[in-house]
């Protein structure tokens, strides 16, 4: 009879658990914490503090799930949320959970006052009407509560959010309510304090290691400004950066405001990293402007779709991120194929990111969704493979940017030493030369005096044999000054030796004259060499009005620069005015005398240069370097009568002068180089 009465009690209890959750009542286990609670909340719009009393009746209300989901088109009242309500939930708890600390964890973008069993226990925010309101979100951070009894509990939020609909129309939010989590405090408390420690250290590490990359390329840059490269990767780490810290700000801010404007900051922020990202992989390892232009032009515009619509903002930067993704690959690729020195560093990092997101997505397509979680070795694996993903495509470029950086310098080492050795070589001679004339000088010196002991009655004309000595000495200081710069003339003198010296910003000016040969044929030799001396007198005048250093004629073609040994900042627009004026002149001599003289190309390049002295006999001031290579070639490229500049030369110019783009030319020894005919200056 016992054991019937047993069974029966046994059996309403399943009846009565089972009407409890058909009338809506939780109930929580201990072995099914922590939980969710997404349904089973009793709401009814507007505001009365009596519906926090647990004997209120609230069957009438209506079951909803507490995020209050809008909807375009409501149906339900919350379909529309838009002010003020109350929710409560019903729910018992096992007698295992009875006096164990529990902890209510909760988000949302509203304010909100949380009653259990009629009591306040927690306020999130203010709530004062829709002007003097001020929305918290919590942002998970654990409420410790215990419970005396098993139950029944009554769980109460008074919840506001008159923001709703305007989330909704202008961040496209749904969410205009909250979500609630129940779980044992201590296990909850230790899980919350680990992702807020985990998440400072990982986020803050990112942030300050590409913070610290950026300033590094950023250096890079202003000592080396010809290297855009490294200008375009410190704005990629920069935004890098930016990404990281964005999200610990939404993680530990209280505001919703704040949260919700940090999105458009980062479609700003993933935009400029796409352009920046663009430049560094077309300034490596492309010529072309146009494809990057019009990914600036994309990634420019991108952001601006944010005004339309969130979602069409975050499309455009999805979109923007795939096609730079895809020509930084075909770029690579490309430059791999043609072998491209460095290439393979950028092509490792590369290869590691596509690794990373074929296991992501073979564990997607086996799996169907990656648990990333301390007790997951497949979520652990992912989280590991990302942060390398992540750091090698960025290290990958700085190690190529610091090896190309350190391979130009090596090299410039190698030209300095050898340049350096040759400079030696030259003054070695020069002071051997210098002594045997000190020797001379001091012989005739002894000659002198002794013919002025012996015969005094020749002092006259050993007077005038002394002033003859001094006009000689002058003439040869002069012919110093003719085949030397003064500075480098008068170091001679002061030193005796002349060190070679490296110029940074000096522009080359070369002229040659057209088919020279035949213009021989026309004219006697005595006729040729006149012309040539008339025509070079001229250039030497013209060169020393501008404060521009003849070096010299090499046959027909006539070799100066300016911005050495002296520094002078308008090196381009002197070299160009009296390119100017030497066209001109032959074009009015030409005019004078026709055929008897030439028509002459121009060609002008800025850049650096070695200058020093070479030789011993008839030795000659002379420079060297890329400079002048380059300004020949652009001689050899111009056309009759024309003056032919280069981009680096055009850059200086270009604001002082009209020129006309000739558009890429091939170069003996230089590629496709881009060049200009200087037309006339701008008054």
């Amino acid at each position: 009879m016992k054991q019937l009465l047993l069974a029966l009690a046994l059996l309403l209890s399943l009846v009565a658990g089972a009407q409890q959750e058909q009338n809506g009542v939780f109930f929580f286990k201990k072995d099914s914490l922590p939980y969710q609670v997404r349904t089973k909340w009793h709401f009814h719009m507007g505001d009365s503090v009596a519906w926090a009393a647990p004997g209120f009746n609230d069957t009438g209300w209506e079951m909803v799930n507490p995020s209050l989901r809008m909807k375009v088109h409501p149906v339900k009242a919350t379909d529309s949320f838009n002010s003020i309500a109350w929710l409560r939930l019903t729910f018992f708890i096992d007698t295992a959970l009875v006096n164990v600390p529990l902890a209510l964890t909760m988000t949302q973008y509203g304010a909100s006052e949380i009653f259990l069993n009629g009591k306040k226990i927690q306020t999130y925010g203010f709530i004062n009407g829709r002007d003097s309101s001020r929305y918290f979100d919590p942002q998970g951070h654990p409420l410790v509560i215990t419970l005396q009894n098993s139950g029944p509990h009554i769980l109460s939020v008074r919840y506001a959010n008159y923001d709703a609909k305007r989330m909704l129309r202008v961040y496209n939010k749904n969410f205009a309510g909250f979500r609630m989590m129940l779980g044992e405090a201590n296990r909850m408390v230790e899980a919350h304090n680990a992702e807020m420690f985990w998440s400072v250290t990982l986020m803050m590490f990112m942030f300050g290691l590409f913070i610290a990359l950026s300033l590094v390329h950023l250096s890079l840059f202003l000592y080396y400004r010809a290297a855009r490269s490294n200008l375009y990767f410190s704005i990629f780490c920069l935004c890098l950066s930016f990404l990281f810290l964005i999200p610990y700000l939404n993680h530990y801010s209280s505001s919703p405001a704040i949260q919700l404007n940090n999105v458009y900051l980062t479609l700003v922020v993933a935009a400029i990293s796409c352009l920046s990202f663009s430049g560094v992989c077309n300034t490596l390892f492309s010529t072309g402007k146009l494809r990057f232009r019009v990914i600036a032009t994309l990634c420019i515009i991108s952001p601006f779709l944010y005004f339309v619509s969130v979602e069409w903002a975050a499309y455009g930067i999805l979109a923007m991120v795939g096609v730079v993704s895809l020509e930084s690959v075909v770029l690579i690729i490309r430059a791999l194929y043609h072998k491209v020195k460095g290439a393979r560093i950028v092509g490792f990092g590369m290869l590691l990111l596509g690794v990373f997101f074929l296991i992501v997505v073979l564990c997607i397509v086996s799996k169907g969704d990656i648990e990333i979680s301390d007790a997951n070795p497949a979520g652990q694996l992912v989280e590991l493979i990302g942060l390398i993903a992540i750091l090698c495509l960025p290290f990958s470029i700085s190690i190529y940017l610091a090896w190309g950086f350190a391979r130009v310098n090596k090299d410039l080492k190698t030209q300095f030493e050898q340049v350096k050795l040759l400079s030696d070589q030259a003054l070695r001679q020069e002071q051997e030369k210098k002594l045997m004339l000190e020797n001379r000088k001091e012989e005739l010196e002894h000659e002198v005096d002794a013919r002025t002991r012996e015969v005094v009655a020749q002092k006259q004309e050993i007077e005038q044999q002394h002033t003859a000595l001094k006009i000689e000495k002058k003439k040869t200081d002069d012919l110093l000054l003719n085949i030397l710069p003064e500075e480098i003339a008068e170091e001679l003198k002061q030193k005796g030796t002349s060190e070679a010296k490296f110029f940074d910003h000096v522009t080359v000016l070369f002229t040659d004259f057209v088919n020279f040969t035949k213009a021989g044929e026309r004219m006697s030799p005595q006729e040729l060499v006149d012309e040539l001396h008339a025509c070079f007198k001229a250039f030497d005048n013209i060169c020393s009005r501008h404060n521009i250093e003849k070096i010299k004629t090499i046959g027909d073609a006539y070799l100066a620069v300016c911005g050495l040994p002296a520094a002078d900042d308008a090196h381009a627009v002197n070299v160009t005015h009296a390119a100017l004026e030497i066209r001109a002149f032959m074009a009015e001599r030409r005019r004078q005398i026709g055929d008897k003289t030439f028509e002459i190309r121009i060609g002008i390049h800025s850049g650096s240069v070695v200058a020093g002295i070479v030789g011993v006999r008839k030795f000659a001031y002379d420079i060297w370097g890329d400079t002048v290579n380059t300004a020949a070639r652009m001689e050899q490229h111009g056309e009759a009568g024309k003056i032919n500049a280069s981009e680096a030369t055009y850059e200086l110019i270009k604001d002082s002068f009209t020129c006309t783009h000739r558009g890429k030319i091939s170069a003996k020894n230089k590629g496709e180089m881009n060049m200009y005919f200087v037309d006339e200056r701008i008054e």
